[in-house]
């Protein structure tokens, strides 16, 4: 009697468990598989970077020189590599939309970083870090985009005051 209540407890307290640890190893495998993507497809480049960032599916980097910022992101599976030179850069700031409803907020639709160039000749350049149709909730992007545009900003800085000493 006592050993089929030991094994029904273990049982049970294994079909309790296991789901979260299959879960929790799935996220594991899915992260070190995009972190794998990335380094792979930035490996040619020969950027170091000082400031880099890995999440979901994307990649956000600023080169040990502060002088390139790299955005790696997946559309269709391939990875889409954009490098910009920062002393191209005039300004960047975060762009967010929000769902409405009657008049209410809802919630967060999207978050964007734009980025627009001293040449009047290039477009800006947005960098997407959520939007609610491929992401199912917003982790923190909200954090992640302010801390970003704010290290951008003191590379934009960083690089014309060594302009200016020069």
């Amino acid at each position: 009697m006592k050993t089929s209540v030991v094994i029904l407890s273990i049982i049970l307290t294994l079909s309790v468990f296991l789901p979260f640890l299959y879960f929790i190893l799935n996220g594991t495998r899915n992260t070190v598989s995009t972190k794998k993507l990335i380094n792979s497809s930035l490996k040619d480049s020969g950027i170091v970077y000082g400031l880099k960032e890995i999440w979901r599916k994307n990649f956000i980097g600023i080169s040990n020189d502060h002088k390139i910022l790299t955005n790696v992101y997946f559309e269709t599976g391939h990875p889409i590599i954009i490098n910009i030179n920062i002393a191209e850069i005039k300004q960047c700031h975060v762009v967010k939309n929000y769902n409405y409803d009657k008049k209410k907020i809802t919630g967060l639709k999207n978050l964007h970083l734009e980025i627009s160039y001293k040449s009047s000749g290039k477009s800006n350049t947005i960098i997407n870090f959520f939007d609610v149709d491929t992401d199912l909730i917003e982790d923190f992007e909200l954090q992640r985009i302010e801390k970003w545009q704010k290290l951008i900003a003191d590379a934009i800085l960083e690089q014309h005051a060594f302009k200016m000493a020069s």
